[in-house]
């Protein structure tokens, strides 16, 4: 059966574009590179001044135009060549008998297909992102939180995860990390064209890790991405360089809060985020998938200490990190652990790199969502952010490490009004 008929709630329609590369030259042109000691910032960095938009909180940088922001936010990896417009998403119980249908396909290496699904004037709906808000912990002053994106895209991961041409089985996967840049403050009303397509492949020592790129574009300008890295288990002989950790242990992180996880989370997150994977629901679905309990969905985990870690005017342009260790199951306890000196962003206080520099021995230089662009002379350094993991009750087992970093001042409070964007709202 032809894969488009599978997906038949979906309104499909492909196009066909020139290639500018093919597969095989994007794995081999794209990697991540190992890691590198922290160098002295030179007199011409140490200046530098994060660019202004040409509409604050709307647009894109001055001078780029969205190709030119394509090319250097994904240098190595060209538009997709089939790309299929998604009229409406299909229900989670149609993506998940998508899953189960992909599930013989054989654990061996092979590049990724040039596909990529669009869908088109997607809006921002106040009401689904205040009770995404309360669950996750954001405040109003947060605005749309910088991973409400992901959760919107997260039916056109699933159609290109279960595409006949995708070469690996979707169920089992293990979600490694994620790679967020917001370069314009979102807001409630806004409407966003998402595109999802493959990206780079990297050789993992417990099979083959593959990359899904999701762009968000708001009238032409792309101003939000995101990275989402897969590992599929058991494949030999993977394509790509070595995948490499970006974030290491802190031993100087210090315990900041505690959160409970109730048996329930699962379902309510994935009511609010449409992620209705069965080892997060119950604990019978859970045990058919190897876990003796639930587990919690790691983008909520991510979501949840970001809430509060971040500050509620951090700025519009901003980088998100997060690399995920190890399962919270449910019900559990999670402790927060985060830089000394950084404040609760509920305090509205302003971190700032220079009062809080990152000590350790294994800090790395900072990833800056701007700093390929031709269109800057410099590339803009963060000016804060703050590094944290989310660990065990004991806090000795990690279940994740994340980094936010802010590219522009704090901005003036905006906030969603209480009409549109209320987290306490029932």
């Amino acid at each position: 059966m032809p894969d488009n008929q599978l997906s038949s709630p979906v309104a499909v329609a492909s196009r066909t574009d020139s290639p500018t590369d093919s597969p095989s030259s994007r794995v081999s042109s794209t990697a991540h590179t190992p890691d590198t000691p922290d160098t002295p910032d030179t007199p011409a960095q140490s200046s530098a001044k994060p660019r202004a938009s040409t509409s604050p909180g709307h647009g894109s940088p001055a001078q780029l135009t969205p190709e030119t922001l394509w090319s250097a936010i994904w240098p190595n990896t060209p538009p997709a060549q089939d790309v299929r417009q998604i009229a409406h998403p299909p229900s989670p119980i149609a993506l998940y008998l998508r899953a189960l249908m992909s599930s013989r396909k054989p654990a061996r290496a092979q590049p990724m297909p040039s596909l990529a699904f669009e869908r088109r004037n997607v809006p921002l709906d106040g009401d689904a992102i205040a009770r995404y808000a309360r669950l996750c912990g954001f405040s109003p002053d947060h605005g749309v939180p910088p991973t409400w994106p992901h959760l919107l895209a997260f039916s056109q991961h699933m159609l290109l995860m279960t595409d006949r041409t995708f070469p690996f089985a979707m169920l089992g996967m293990v979600h490694l990390a994620n790679h967020n840049r917001q370069f314009a403050r979102l807001s409630v009303g806004d409407r966003l064209d998402l595109h999802v397509q493959c990206g780079a492949m990297y050789a993992h020592d417990k099979g083959q890790v593959f990359t899904v790129l999701t762009t968000a574009r708001r009238d032409g300008n792309i101003v939000w991405t995101g990275e989402s890295l897969y590992l599929r288990t058991g494949v030999t002989d993977p394509l790509g360089a070595p995948y490499r950790s970006e974030l290491r242990a802190d031993a100087t992180l210090v315990t900041s809060e505690k959160f409970l996880a109730p048996a329930d989370l699962g379902r309510q997150y994935a009511r609010v985020s449409g992620d209705y994977n069965p080892i997060h629901l119950w604990p019978l679905t859970a045990k058919l998938f190897g876990f003796e309990r639930p587990i919690v969905h790691g983008m909520w985990s991510f979501a949840r200490s970001l809430a509060t870690v971040l500050p509620a005017q951090a700025g519009d342009q901003l980088d998100l990190l997060v690399e995920f260790k190890t399962p919270l199951r449910l019900p559990g306890e999670a402790t927060l652990w985060r830089e000394r000196d950084a404040h609760d962003s509920k305090r509205g206080k302003w971190i700032s790199t220079v009062d809080t520099p990152n000590t350790s021995s294994n800090a790395r230089p900072p990833t800056l969502p701007l700093g390929a662009l031709n269109a800057l002379p410099t590339p803009p350094l963060p000016v804060a952010g703050n590094v944290f993991e989310l660990r065990d009750a004991t806090g000795t087992v990690p279940h994740l490490r994340g980094r936010w970093q802010s590219f522009d001042a704090p901005a003036a409070t905006d906030p969603l009004s209480t009409d549109t964007f209320d987290p306490d709202r029932s």
